[in-house]
């Protein structure tokens, strides 16, 4: 860990503001990990952001865009995320969402394979066109223009639009986790 939690009673004003943004949004999402320490403090991707705020609120709005009123299901996204997170290997990426997957109903052994960068044959035809599209983004090279029209033919323009937008967003913040060698929570298997 390069940066440490911060304390609610250590935070700068410009730090309080966003930190109470970021509790709104996590206490919206009813969250089924830890995303605070023993003294209150913000944990995961989010010390990073209270030290670097000015970087942080843009990429908690595009956050805030991308996951409202989504055209995706809740078990498409978090099977784009996965895959996303387990091309980076970002460790609280995972353990975050394999615990939303897992209260959102995805199953021990797909939860299990997506982590471990597989694509589990259980998948519906619309999360196996999410893990694929992400996985192939992943990868750097352009969306085969098969795999893009799998894509509308199952999410739409807009909702393919998001797929897109999320893949990148996680990217980025796998990105963040990594460079800042964010640790596991004490709860994490």
């Amino acid at each position: 860990m390069r940066i440490p939690a911060v304390k609610p009673d250590d935070l700068s004003d410009e730090q309080r503001a966003l930190d109470e943004h970021v509790r709104e949004i996590m206490g919206g999402l009813k969250t089924p990990f830890t995303s605070m320490d023993d003294d209150g403090a913000l944990i995961g991707p989010f010390p990073v952001m209270l030290q670097f705020p000015d970087l942080a609120r843009p990429l908690l709005e595009w956050f805030t865009t991308v996951s409202s009123d989504s055209a995706l299901s809740a078990r498409v996204r978090e099977v784009a995320i996965l895959t996303t997170g387990s091309r980076y290997g970002a460790a609280y990426e995972l353990y975050s969402h394999s615990r939303i997957a897992l209260a959102i109903g995805l199953s021990d052994s797909v939860v299990a394979a997506l982590v471990a960068g597989q694509r589990p044959s259980e998948l519906t035809p619309e999360e196996a066109v999410a893990h694929d599209v992400a996985a192939c983004l992943y990868s750097g090279a352009p969306l085969p223009g098969v795999l893009y029209r799998r894509a509308v033919d199952n999410f739409g323009e807009a909702g393919t639009a998001e797929l897109v937008f999320l893949t990148a967003q996680y990217a980025s913040i796998s990105m963040v986790l990594n460079a800042y060698d964010i640790p596991l929570p004490a709860d994490a298997e």
